[in-house]
């Protein structure tokens, strides 16, 4: 039976190689450059969210998708809460989202993985450079396969994710639609509820859990960026075939972590990033090395 090192000592570890020169300084660029979209895109003022108000504001507006001079609303009614999430949408800011989005993808995307090779160039004691980094930019073969890979991580999923949220999404309006007051809340009521708030725990589990299964492939082609999409694909998902549970409970030991990333628009990622990607490696790493020695301690069982 394969053994692993135990979480807290690949962590340690990670805390450790995240402070390597190499890894400090690629993670800096990576930030830093996100932070710099981020803050473009809220300048050109491209960014999507809702907004608080009151029912009053919205007068007899009930729940739906409405047209503007130039735009639409999305309004959600939420009468037992005494407010309302509206979503204001202009054209104009429409192509801005969509164009600093594409941006987005198209820069983070190769430094993503050019970042990624130099996290396990370290590991690995290989020679590891900044300026390895823009590799993924200036050579078309590797340009397309970190495309390609970081689309399924961060498209893919996403928009997987946004469906599996849809149920939920269905039930608290109909829980909102049908309980206007206090006085007409029921256990139906209530059950509806809890429903919703159950799929929508249940729709984070699954993009997170599709997330982690997709993940090796990003690692596969940092420590291997040489290799076609197809060995991509084969040997991302063997190296943690079986593993797949146990890789997913790793990964979840850094929910919170990544939950405060986000809260701070990824500005935490200087250390979050480093100390998942670094900590997932060392996993794999270690998998990989139990799964050699395991073939081999049963081969001469199988030659006798």
């Amino acid at each position: 039976m394969i053994q692993l090192p135990p979480r807290r000592e690949i962590k340690q570890q990670a805390k450790g190689w995240m402070l390597h020169p190499v890894c400090l300084r690629v993670t800096l660029l990576l930030v830093s450059v996100t932070m710099g979209l981020f803050g473009l895109q809220m300048l050109l003022d491209g960014n999507m969210g809702y907004l608080i108000g009151s029912l009053d504001k919205y007068g007899g507006s009930s729940t739906g998708i409405y047209r503007v001079e130039d735009g639409f609303n999305v309004i959600f009614r939420m009468d037992l809460a005494g407010v309302v999430l509206a979503l204001p949408v202009s054209y104009a800011k429409l192509r801005v989202f969509v164009a600093m989005n594409v941006l987005t993808f198209l820069v983070l995307a190769p430094l993503r993985l050019g970042v990624m090779e130099q996290y396990w160039n370290v590991l690995v004691k290989k020679e590891a450079s900044v300026y390895s980094v823009f590799r993924w930019f200036t050579q078309p073969a590797r340009l397309v396969r970190a495309l390609v890979v970081e689309f399924l991580l961060q498209g893919v999923v996403r928009f997987l994710g946004l469906i599996a949220m849809c149920p939920s999404l269905y039930c608290y309006y109909l829980f909102y639609t049908t309980t206007p007051t206090m006085e007409s809340l029921t256990s139906g009521n209530a059950t509806l509820q809890f429903a919703a708030s159950a799929l929508a725990f249940l729709a984070v589990f699954f993009t997170f859990w599709l997330h982690c299964l997709l993940l090796p492939l990003r690692y596969c082609l940092a420590a291997h960026p040489e290799y076609r999409l197809r060995q991509v694909f084969v040997r991302g998902r063997r190296s943690v075939k079986g593993f797949d549970k146990a890789f997913f409970g790793f990964r979840s030991t850094y929910l919170l972590w990544f939950g405060a990333s986000s809260f701070t628009h990824f500005a935490l990622d200087l250390f979050v990033l480093p100390y998942s990607s670094l900590g997932s490696m060392l996993y794999l790493q270690a998998l990989g090395k139990a799964k050699q020695q395991e073939e081999k301690e049963e081969r001469p069982s199988i030659q006798e």
